[in-house]
């Protein structure tokens, strides 16, 4: 692949905009600078077993407060859903009232 620097970004080169003044309207970059080929933690603390065990444990902390949040919401979505179960079955009683009577459809 064939990518040439244009303005702050790189483009294939069949991307290119054909320009008569090309060199005047994107001037040369820096080229990219290689990749470093030493991979290693981020933080710049090397073997640091300590720091591993206090990432377990606000894990497990971050873990448990989740599954509480996740408890506590399914018991609301529940609740909410008898609720509407309730209101649903009192209108259905409600209607079973007028079943009893004559059907309306007949004096038309």
């Amino acid at each position: 692949m064939k990518f040439i620097p244009f303005g702050n970004t790189y483009i294939h080169k069949d991307d290119m905009p054909s320009s008569d003044n090309e060199e005047e309207e994107n001037p040369p970059t820096a080229p990219i600078p290689p990749v470093d080929t030493h991979i290693g933690s981020s933080s710049g603390v090397g073997g640091s077993s300590s720091s591993l065990e206090d990432h377990i444990l606000n894990l497990n902390q971050r873990l448990e407060e989740f599954f509480l949040l996740s408890t506590h919401r399914h018991e609301e979505v529940t609740g909410l859903i008898r609720g509407l179960d309730s209101r649903i079955s009192n209108l259905e009683h409600k209607f079973d009232k007028y079943e009893d009577d004559d059907d309306m459809s007949q004096d038309f």
